[in-house]
């Protein structure tokens, strides 16, 4: 600007301020594991939770019939129950990592948790269409993508399936605390 600094300008200051202040409640806008406590969540379990873990677990069961699921190659998650924040840190990365596998006999199931705990997921970046080329297709690529999509879909329930068995083990540290108190 002529004669004088750019921070004079009428429409800069408002702007730099609303931007300061913005960035100073965001971590609190984004942090959720405050609002929840132990004795909610535990009713939030019997309630609603339990039986979308049960119906998950069963149907990804009867998915997974004739399969058997190798070792996950990353170790999830622990559970960590020693304070309200840890256990609810743990359940939502759990239900964060479940929502990204996109396995629709899952999606109630991880509603149910993040309305429990008043949490919502990282919003993904999206992904870029692929390229389209025009190519012969032939009955052997078709085939071959088949088996190649059958794979994804097996490890992703298999990825859930384990995830499953996190979340329910965090649940009955949960509840044997309560036991215990």
């Amino acid at each position: 600007t002529r004669g004088g600094s750019a921070l004079n300008s009428s429409w800069i200051q408002p702007l730099l301020c609303i931007s300061l202040l913005s960035l100073l409640l965001l971590p609190l806008s984004l942090s959720c594991h405050s609002q929840s406590r132990r004795k909610e969540l535990r009713e939030d379990y019997k309630t609603v939770v339990e039986t979308d873990i049960n119906n998950a677990n069963e149907n990804i069961a009867n998915l997974l019939q004739n399969t058997s699921c190798p070792a996950l190659k990353h170790k999830l998650h622990n559970c960590r129950v020693s304070t309200d924040r840890d256990f609810v840190s743990s359940l939502h990365l759990l239900s964060c990592k479940m929502k990204k596998l996109s396995v629709s006999h899952t999606d109630k199931l991880v509603r149910s948790l993040l309305n429990s705990l008043g949490c919502h997921c990282p919003v993904e970046k999206p992904t870029r269409e692929p390229t389209v080329r025009l190519t012969k297709r032939t009955a052997t690529r078709r085939r071959r993508r088949n088996q190649q999509k059958t794979r994804r879909e097996t490890k992703k329930l298999c990825k859930s399936k384990a995830i499953l068995s996190a979340m329910t083990r965090c649940y009955q540290m949960l509840n044997s605390m309560q036991m215990a108190s």
